[in-house]
């Protein structure tokens, strides 16, 4: 699907957000990762990329937050084997319940008790051809969203940018 080990990644990319923000009503925080897509890759090719190359050493940090959180009552992510990767309304992914699903833009995300968030995996043309943009938004619920979310943005930070380029090596 990818274009080698040349392709463009950018942080800071136009986000893609309105169906997420949408969904939640509003957020706190939105950031994009654009990559370059071969031609005719869909959105449903671009998600399924992204999320079947999430290296081990993210789902390791992914177990290491849920220890820490689920005495909070947090949500625990539940792993998916790569060949069960369904991309499909409903379907729980991880971390993700994808929402929806069309050509052009999958809609993941969740709620719990202190933020919810959407991530949007769309395709769109770009100024140098077909692009992938992986958007998150986070709408924070009380102080406690903030708090969690500013814990974990930079491992958000470190880890997206790294799993949307695997979509395109």
């Amino acid at each position: 699907m990818g274009h080698g080990s040349g392709a463009r990644v950018r942080r800071g990319a136009a986000p893609v957000k309105d169906a997420a923000v949408a969904s939640l009503g509003g957020c706190d925080h939105a950031d994009a990762v654009a990559v370059d897509l071969a031609p005719g890759t869909t959105a449903v090719d671009f998600a399924r990329t992204v999320l079947a190359g999430t290296p081990g050493w993210v789902h390791g940090l992914l177990s290491v937050r849920d220890k820490l959180m689920a005495p909070f009552g947090l949500h625990v992510q539940e792993r998916v084997a790569r060949d069960e990767i369904r991309i499909e309304p409903g379907t729980r992914l991880g971390p993700f319940r994808v929402l929806t699903v069309s050509e052009d833009e999958v809609l993941v995300g969740d709620d719990d008790k202190h933020l919810d968030f959407r991530t949007s995996f769309a395709v769109r043309e770009g100024a140098a051809g077909l692009e992938g943009v992986c958007t998150t938004v986070v709408l924070y619920h009380r102080r406690a969203g903030n708090v969690y979310f500013k814990a974990i943005q930079p491992f958000h930070n470190l880890i997206i940018p790294r799993v949307v380029a695997r979509a395109c090596a």
